[in-house]
Formats: structure tokens, C-alpha cells, sequence
């Protein structure tokens, strides 16, 4: 039997009434500053080698030309560009994510929204895709959260619920009324997928869990628009969502507070291009890298949670993927050189023989003081101990991003401009951050094309 309160339906009705008006100022803002940070991910990304095998396939099959895609002069079909862009995004490790429901919703809200801008909703204010952005967000952030943390044990959840925030975002966008909404989210359910088996094997699939989840997403909405029905229980049916992936029992809950809690507003954005569990470790290291002072290192205890080990495990790395899913290497790397950069994962930098050596050093502890804290926050203590015989200690309880540790508009923009500043000139940058300062100003997407601005030196 299915219960008389249905979380599907909580979802679609959410979605399809939500208004810009009631979305509380500093959500908007938010939302704003993760456009402008999912952009610079996505185009960083889209002059990577990675983004090579996608451009292929668009070369091959691409259609009518509906959409823009970040490095490419030409526009391509709706779900193509879609999938190209949210594909891009993920490739850099530098996405937004969410604590509760460990996911990264930009990289599947915000590409299919702007496939939609292109040609099909070129109408739509500034005001009317935030609004939808943010319906994408509280749904697939719900979702996400119901069945977290045994779902991602297995399961990538960026990928099996992103593709209900792209489809609630863009049922939203599309003007859908709450049954069609429901069909959308119901077919988003038939579509979920994505396994954690590639990080395993050290392989490429994280960039089409987003790229699924986006163009499925807008997939399912637009065929909603044509009558195409969807299950409308889909997350609770006795065949549903939940009873396959959930690994759990769900609160319901969850679902009961939409339009009182914002779950947009808790997004945090990243630092470091690398997995979010290694970030409160790399903050500790880079505390840890002033308090040493080039002391020498005799031993290094590293405290972290359960699920940061399940990921984020990787000893002594190879590869620069394999090293942004190394927690370790990412602390013997904070802390001898400082920071964490882009080019810490490139190259000669993983074979330097004093961080090899560092890493051989570092005894990780799964500690369940720490694993307590999780979801609401994802900790780290480090513990070294030096050849003179001290023993130093950082711990980093929200690391930097967090809504507990924010980062602010010029912060966001510096990072925006350093991710971009291959791609990009001064002029193009400026174009771009003001579009995303300013965006519920808009009176069509039409006249905030970033793809145009952004693609403006290519021929």
C-alpha cells in the first residue's frame, strides 16, 4: 500500500508553484554565486583533454542547432549541449556540493535550464530560471538526502537524483502544472543510474553521471509537455525509487518542509579541485604546513569519517584522478607545499619523492567521534608528531565553503577568473560575473546568453 502522504507529489507540487517571490533573498544570492561557480567549472573544463571523447560524439551525432556549449563557436541540439556542458562541469573536482545528500547539484540543474534557454524557453526571465534552478534543487536535494549515506555507498547520487532536479528544474522552466511536473519527476525515477564501480577502477564515468543526469532530466520535462506519462509515485511506490536504492528506511519527512527549509541555501562550493572529503583534510594540512614551519616529519595520524575512506581511500596514487580521490596524497601534498592546487595533480608534482615519502608516514584513523558529525558536517584532525619530538595538531571542522565557512562574491570570482583565464579575457570574465551579479534582472534569457560571451573569441 502507498502511504496517503506522497513525496512524488510533495515534489511535482513544490516545483510546478513555486514562485521567484518566495524564495528567500539569501537563497538567490546563493544561487547566483553557484551560476557564476558552476560556469567557470564548465568551461575550465570544456578545454581540458577530458571534454575530447564528448566533442567527438557531438561531432558525430549533434542535431538541430538549439544550444549553446562552452568552447564550441556553433550551437548543437538541446539535449546534446545538455549533456556536454553538465559533463564538462565535473571534470575540474571543482562543483559545488551538498553536505546532506553528498551530491553536486549545479552540475545537473544548471546545464539543462540553459539547454532549454537556448531555443525552447528564450523567453523566460532572469526571475523565472532562478525560480526553476532552485524547485531542481530543493527536490533533488530531498531525494538525495532520504536515502544518505547507505545509497552512496553504491551509488553515485550526483547521478540517481540529479536527474530528478534536472527534470523538477526543468518541468519548472518549461511551465508545467503539477501533473505533468509529477510525470516528469515519475519518468526522471525510470532513468536514475549511476554506479561508484569507476572510481575503483580509476575511470572516466563521473563526468556522464552529471551529462546523464541533465540531459535525461530535460528529456523526461519535455516529453511531459507532450503528454507522455510518468509514474506519479515514484519515489515511494512499492516498486519505486526508494525500494530499490534506498538501502535505507526514509523519512518522509523530508519532504513535508518544502518552502520552510531551504536546501539551496546550504550548498557549499569548493576550494580545491579534488574531492570534497579531502577538503577539511586539506585545511588541516595547510594549517599544519605553517605550524610545522619545515620541521621534519616524524609521524602523521590522520582522523577522518567513514565515508571520506570509502571515496577518498587511494593510497600513493599514479594518476592525477586517481590523486583527487586520495586523501593522503592530498595531506602529504598540503602540507610541504601549502596549498592545493590544479597543478598539484599534473605530472612530475605526484611522483616528488618527499611527498611519496610523507604519505608513507600517514596512518589514517575511520574515527568515530568525527564520523558522529556527519552528514551535518565532515571533519578532520590532524595529529604530527616532529623528529624534535612536538606534537601538533589541526583540526577543521567545516572547511572552507561551507555555509559555516563561506566564501564570499569577490572570493568566487577570484576562483572564477583563475579557472577561466585560458579560455577567457578580462572583458569576457567582467561580462560574466556582472550576467551572474545581476541575473534576476533579466527580461529574457535571450539577453544573457553566456554561451555567446563566452565563446566570443572562437571562429
Amino acid at each position: 500500500m502507498t502511504e496517503a502522504f506522497s513525496p512524488t507529489l510533495a515534489s511535482a507540487d513544490f516545483a510546478a508553484a513555486l514562485q521567484y517571490d518566495a524564495i528567500p533573498t539569501p537563497v538567490v544570492d546563493r544561487i547566483k554565486r553557484d551560476l557564476l561557480d558552476w560556469i567557470g567549472c564548465s568551461i575550465a573544463g570544456s578545454i581540458d583533454p577530458a571534454s575530447k571523447p564528448i566533442r567527438a560524439i557531438d561531432a558525430l551525432m549533434g542535431g538541430p542547432k538549439q544550444a549553446g556549449v562552452f568552447g564550441a563557436p556553433k550551437m548543437t541540439d538541446m539535449r546534446s549541449a545538455a549533456m556536454m556542458n553538465a559533463y564538462y562541469s565535473h571534470i575540474m573536482e571543482m562543483d559545488d556540493v551538498d553536505r546532506a545528500s553528498i551530491s553536486h547539484p549545479a552540475s545537473c540543474i544548471f546545464p539543462a535550464v540553459l539547454a532549454l534557454a537556448g531555443e525552447t524557453a528564450k523567453s523566460a526571465s532572469g526571475k523565472e530560471m532562478l525560480a526553476s534552478v532552485v524547485a531542481g534543487f530543493e527536490v533533488m536535494l530531498r531525494i538525495g538526502a532520504a536515502v544518505t549515506p547507505a545509497h552512496y555507498k553504491v551509488f553515485h547520487t550526483t547521478a540517481t537524483t540529479g536527474v530528478f532536479g534536472g527534470a523538477a528544474a526543468s518541468a519548472r522552466l518549461l511551465g508545467l502544472n503539477a501533473e505533468r511536473t509529477a510525470w516528469a519527476i515519475g519518468n526522471a525515477g525510470t532513468s536514475s543510474c549511476g554506479l561508484w564501480q569507476f572510481n575503483r577502477d580509476g575511470a572516466m564515468s563521473k563526468f556522464i553521471h552529471t551529462g546523464y543526469a541533465a540531459s535525461n532530466g530535460l528529456f523526461v520535462a519535455l516529453l511531459a509537455r507532450e503528454g507522455f506519462s510518468g509514474p506519479i509515485h515514484v519515489l515511494e511506490g512499492e516498486q519505486g525509487f526508494f525500494v530499490g536504492y534506498a538501502r535505507q528506511d526514509v523519512n518522509f519527512d523530508l519532504f513535508r518542509d518544502f518552502g520552510k527549509f531551504w536546501r539551496a541555501g546550504e550548498i557549499s562550493f569548493k576550494p580545491y579541485p579534488c574531492c570534497r572529503h579531502t577538503h577539511s583534510a586539506i585545511d588541516a594540512a595547510i594549517e599544519m604546513h605553517k605550524l610545522l614551519a619545515g620541521e621534519a616529519v616524524k609521524s602523521v595520524k590522520l582522523h577522518t569519517y567513514n565515508t571520506a575512506l570509502n571515496i577518498a581511500g587511494k593510497r600513493l596514487p599514479t594518476t592525477e584522478r586517481q590523486a583527487k580521490f586520495s586523501i593522503t596524497y592530498c595531506v602529504a601534498s598540503a602540507m610541504l607545499r601549502g596549498g592545493m592546487k590544479q597543478r598539484d595533480f599534473e605530472g612530475a608534482a605526484l611522483q616528488d619523492p618527499s611527498v611519496l615519502a610523507l604519505q608513507e608516514k600517514i596512518e589514517v584513523i575511520d574515527d568515530p567521534a568525527i564520523n558522529a558529525c556527519v552528514p551535518k558536517n565532515w571533519p578532520c584532525r590532524l595529529e604530527v608528531e616532529t623528529v624534535s619530538g612536538r606534537t601538533l595538531t589541526a583540526q577543521v571542522q567545516s572547511p572552507t565553503g561551507d555555509p559555516e565557512a563561506d566564501v564570499s562574491w569577490a572570493q568566487l570570482e577570484d576562483k572564477f577568473r583563475q579557472m577561466t583565464e585560458a579560455a577567457l579575457d578580462t572583458a569576457q570574465q567582467d561580462e560574466i560575473i556582472a550576467l551572474c551579479r545581476d541575473f534576476e534582472s533579466l527580461p529574457n534569457l535571450a539577453a544573457g546568453d553566456v554561451f555567446a560571451i563566452a565563446n566570443r573569441r572562437l571562429s
